[in-house]
């Protein structure tokens, strides 16, 4: 038997050990390279000796954080997009038509339709999905294996196999940056701090809206927990966890990058540093989302309390001055002094104090026709927030057929590596 087809057949077999959890690692063999070539000298003998022939720990990391990354980006991809899809789930529920307020400085500002605001959060999630997309197709690209320690090889290696093998496009140009490349690493650290970032404004606006004066939202049961002194109490303790997350994301980020900072070339030990901060980083962002999702579909969109209104209409009286001719900043002034005195606003003083009004006889809006007003581009009327939604429904479909059909390919690399049989009597040892 050749003894490249050997090799190829103990490598499985330890994989297979491994995933029945029956392939312990020995430290005392340092790392997880030199313990899967001891196992397999013990199983194939001088034939296991050659399995590090043409190949450095070095390139061997490399390769493993590529493919490393095209595997979870893709786990985070998915999680990423079922948030969306849950997101404009409940924007299309009866509650997306409710009027509520939109803020600025946390001051009601102007009213809009809860959709908007659900459709604001997905989108979010959305461009969350895409950036990882972005990034999983580019560690697609490059094969680091075979560039040795730093310098290559003087061995005919194949690396345009070895490449196609592993699934990416080429084999890496440059075996010095081949070796020392982690930004990779900090691109996909970016990504996940910045979905912790939307996680965390998304639970800050569930905690907030969970408070007893704004009734906005009401937390499933299983997403809150009581008092140890108060029996009254309904604390949204997994938004504010959710909410706080983003710190330790951010942190390992920064982490990251201080490591990677003044490291000369090529490859240094500080960078064995990384791979905790990476895998940790992901861990936790997918354990978030997983719990984001139901805190979304099962949260409880409250009609908002009305008493004591904000005149939020305020834009839209200085609008219909501006239309009868008068000066935007003439009616600002104007409107600021009507709403800074008698704070009533019924009909008929408000035409008396705007007499240009009168002949059409301007009423204040509802607070469900408010919305309604803007009916600029991507403004807050109900046609523009279905306009809106649309389209974040074609994009999530077109993001979602993406990683369906990467999740097809990537199935059929990992049955061809670890199933099929290894064909021909010499090309599969040209990789080495």
């Amino acid at each position: 038997m050749e003894e490249g087809t050997r090799l190829v057949g103990g490598l499985r077999s330890l994989l297979e050990r491994a995933e029945k959890g029956r392939f312990s690692l020995d430290p005392r063999l340092e790392d997880v390279h030199m313990n899967v070539e001891a196992a397999l000298t013990a199983e194939l003998g001088p034939t296991g000796e050659r399995l590090h022939t043409g190949r450095s720990r070095n390139d061997q990391v490399a390769t493993d954080l590529a493919l490393y990354l095209r595997s979870r980006l893709a786990d985070l991809e998915g999680d990423a997009l079922r948030v969306a899809g849950a997101l404009l789930d409940r924007a299309e529920g009866p509650e997306g038509r409710q009027s509520v307020p939109g803020l600025t400085h946390l001051q009601e500002a102007q009213r809009v339709h809860r959709s908007q605001l659900l459709q604001v959060h997905a989108s979010r999630f959305l461009q969350d999905a895409s950036r990882l997309a972005a990034l999983r197709v580019r560690s697609q690209e490059l094969c680091p294996l075979g560039s040795g320690a730093l310098a290559g090889s003087s061995l005919p290696l194949d690396r345009s196999f070895t490449a196609e093998l592993l699934g990416f496009r080429r084999y890496h140009p440059n075996s010095l940056e081949a070796v020392a490349d982690r930004d990779p690493g900090a691109e996909a650290l970016f990504a996940v701090s910045l979905i912790g970032l939307h996680i965390s404004s998304l639970a800050e606006e569930l905690v907030l809206g969970s408070m007893k004066g704004s009734r906005a939202v009401e937390l499933d049961d299983g997403f809150v927990t009581t008092s140890s002194l108060m029996p009254h109490k309904r604390n949204p303790d997994l938004a504010e966890l959710l909410r706080a997350e983003s710190g330790a994301l951010l942190g390992s980020l920064v982490a990251y990058l201080t490591v990677l900072k003044a490291l000369p070339l090529s490859y240094n030990r500080d960078l064995q540093r990384l791979k905790p901060l990476l895998f940790e980083g992901v861990r936790r962002t997918r354990a978030s989302l997983a719990v984001l999702e139901p805190m979304v579909r099962t949260a409880r969109f409250l009609p908002p309390v009305e008493a004591g209104r904000e005149p939020t209409f305020s834009v839209e009286l200085v609008d219909a001055l501006v239309l009868k001719g008068v000066p935007f900043r003439e009616a600002h002034g104007r409107v600021a002094r009507f709403l800074a005195g008698d704070p009533s606003y019924e009909r008929g003083r408000l035409l008396t104090v705007f007499p240009e009004l009168a002949p059409e006889g301007w009423t204040p809006p509802t607070v469900q026709e408010e919305p309604e007003r803007r009916i600029s581009p991507g403004g807050s009327s109900w046609r523009e927030v279905l306009k809106d939604r649309a389209r974040l429904r074609r994009e999530l479909r077109r993001e979602t057929a993406r990683l369906r059909s990467f999740d097809v390919g990537w199935r059929r690399l990992r049955r061809r590596l670890i199933e099929a049989p290894v064909e021909g009597p010499s090309r599969p040892t040209k990789g080495f």
